[in-house]
């Protein structure tokens, strides 16, 4: 696809992104010498009439909006079954990268990419869309900086129509409201759980709910509550926790009523710095005073007359006294020293290294105190890239003691899915196998005599071969016998020609003529003699009588 030119106009130069349904590529406008990103509905979507119609629902949906911080539509078109989507292209990082690149991000710039996510979801509620997918993965940075909302390709117009691939529950899981989870019809306040979601990673490095299973995780939004961000960031102000919990209820009547009233106590939030209120030191005291801060030492009263002169007995006493309480004191330091050394070990929280590479997760580790264990555990991983880690155990986030040793495991790729046996059957059996395993399916139609019409008769790759989820399977299917030369039937009894015509899958057409001494026997025949014909063509024969 590289290198096309759509509409004799958009070039498109290097693939940037892939989804679901759809590629990305940064293009170039000759008309007007400016680069676009150029969205491509994938080939197995484009016969598929409900991919169509989402995809041009997302253009539709996302071109009526105008706002900076909304990625504009500028085209949208079809090219011999190529269906596309000409878009602004904005040249910088996702949010999802960045968290991932800083960690967790400053009170006052989250609510700063928050306020903007808001700004841009204001503009769209008002024009009745609901985006439904709001995810960092759909937040692009500008290289000003600025945040820019894409991807309205789950979006719902205000006429009420959703588009759903089957019965998939669209969105990404990690980010769906509880309705959205349940199946039932998202509104503008599932748009504010999402971005409550979005918030709370900004300030805590990390998503409330993860799970072995889109499922499992769905499931946590509608059951579970989030770990206050409080709890996981000692520091975060107390109305900007509020407005996070106030965001993600479990119930949307619960929830922010609108964008405009979360947008309002963000900017409250902002306005005041975003630090957290400590109650001053006389308050914590209880007496509104500040005399326990202010103690002042006198010293005892003179002692009256002459000073005393010290006997040396007296001085004795008063070294050994003081040796004592120097062997006491440094015995109790001693004692100290080894509960706190050996006997009470410091805590620490698992740290985050999910998707770090094995050397780099364990560097982390032990920079915390901890030690990775010399077992590593290897596991199937559609998301995280090979030789990077899924998840430790004990899990990110758990309190433990420091030294303790911590089990990394390591991505080995998807889950490899064993090819089953696709000789022998249709078309249409091989296609639903294959959907099951989510595999893709390239039919290759060729002639084959030996081999019935409309039977598999070759796979690529093999049975019991080992591929990932997603990959496609070329299957060769019987065309049955293909084209063939015509024998000499001039001469055959009627019989004996009806015979071959059968025996080759030939149709036959009997037409008689007075014929002296050829009587019952073919005389003419069409097509002629060493003609090429194929199976199901019908012969005309005429007979002698």
């Amino acid at each position: 696809m590289v290198g096309k030119i759509l509409a004799k106009r958009y070039e498109l130069i290097e693939k940037i992104a892939e989804g679901g349904m759809a590629r990305v590529y940064r293009g170039r406008d000759l008309l007007l010498k400016r680069t676009v990103a150029v969205k491509v509905l994938k080939d197995q979507m484009t016969g598929d009439a409900a991919f169509i119609r989402r995809f041009e629902r997302e253009a539709q949906s996302a071109a009526a909006l105008s706002h900076p911080h909304i990625v504009s539509i500028y085209d949208v078109g079809e090219q011999d079954g190529i269906y596309f989507m000409v878009m602004e292209y904005v040249d910088g990082k996702n949010l999802k990268e960045y968290i991932r690149a800083k960690g967790r991000l400053p009170v006052h710039e989250a609510i700063r990419i928050a306020r903007q996510i808001g700004e841009a979801l204001e503009e769209a509620h008002k024009a009745g869309v609901v985006h439904r997918d709001i995810k960092p993965q759909n937040i692009l940075f500008s290289r000003e900086g600025k945040v820019k909302v894409t991807d309205f390709g789950i979006a719902i117009a205000g006429d009420g129509v959703t588009v759903t691939v089957g019965d998939e529950i669209i969105g990404s899981v990690q980010y769906i409201a509880p309705e959205q989870a349940r199946g039932e019809l998202a509104g503008k306040q599932s748009d504010l759980y999402s971005l409550g979601i979005v918030l709370y990673e900004m300030v805590t490095g990390k998503v409330p709910f993860a799970g072995e299973s889109p499922v499992a995780v769905a499931m946590k939004h509608i059951q579970e509550q989030i770990v206050p961000p409080g709890r996981i960031v000692a520091d975060l102000p107390e109305n900007l926790e509020q407005i996070i919990l106030k965001a993600v209820e479990k119930d949307a009547a619960e929830r922010y009523k609108t964008i405009d009233d979360l947008l309002e106590d963000l900017f409250y939030a902002e306005e005041k710095g975003g630090h957290r209120v400590v109650p001053a030191r006389s308050a914590a005291n209880g007496n509104g005073s500040d005399e326990d801060d202010d103690v002042i030492l006198r010293p005892p009263a003179a002692m009256a007359g002459k000073r005393r002169r010290l006997s040396p007995r007296f001085i004795r006493a008063m070294i050994i006294s003081l040796l004592l309480v120097a062997l006491l004191a440094l015995t109790a330091w001693g004692g100290v020293y080894v509960v706190n050394n050996y006997i009470i070990v410091p805590e620490v929280a698992v740290p985050e290294v999910r998707n770090l590479s094995q050397s780099e997760a364990a560097e982390v580790l032990r920079e915390e105190g901890l030690e990775p264990s010399p077992e590593i555990f290897y596991v199937d991983d559609d998301e995280i890239q090979v030789g990077n880690v899924v998840k430790t155990d004990p899990p990110e986030g758990r309190i433990v003691r420091q030294d303790r040793v911590i089990s990394l495991y390591v991505s080995k790729g998807p889950e490899a899915i064993v090819l089953p046996e696709l000789v022998g059957k249709t078309e249409m059996e091989a296609r639903l196998i294959l959907q099951e395993l989510e595999l893709s399916m390239s039919p290759v139609w060729e002639y084959n005599e030996d081999i019935p019409e409309g039977e598999i008769y070759r796979q690529v790759p093999g049975e019991s071969f080992k591929v990932s989820r997603g990959e496609e399977v070329v299957v060769y299917i019987s065309q049955g016998r293909g084209p063939f030369r015509l024998a000499d039937l001039v001469g055959y009894s009627e019989q004996g020609a009806l015979n071959y015509l059968e025996e080759n899958d030939l149709r036959d057409r009997i037409r008689y003529r007075f014929s002296i001494g050829n009587s019952g026997h073919v005389i003419e025949q069409d097509p002629e003699p060493g003609a090429e014909v194929t199976p199901g063509q019908t012969v005309l024969l005429v007979v002698g009588e």
